[in-house]
């Protein structure tokens, strides 16, 4: 149970960082994958077994897309997220 609440922490971290993301002014391409990628993320039924597959499937998505990303968030952000 710990693991999944612990999953669903990570998911609902990934939305907030992808929602931020709106706040800055990206390129289409990138706005358009940041779109995409909270769609999944908000859409999502979150069943166990997703929420074990999510680190290597969607969470990896997310990460490699915020990396690139990374100079628009201030420091302390990126510091705590994106590392």
């Amino acid at each position: 149970m710990m693991e999944a609440f612990a999953a669903m922490r990570e998911v609902h971290k990934r939305i907030d960082l992808l929602r931020t993301a709106n706040d800055f002014a990206l390129d289409p391409e990138d706005q358009q994958t940041r779109t995409q990628l909270l769609t999944q993320l908000e859409r999502q039924q979150w069943s166990e077994d997703n929420l074990n597959d999510f680190h290597t499937g969607l969470a990896l998505d997310v990460d490699m897309f915020m990396f690139k990303l990374k100079e628009y968030f201030p420091a302390s952000l990126a510091d705590e997220f994106l590392v």
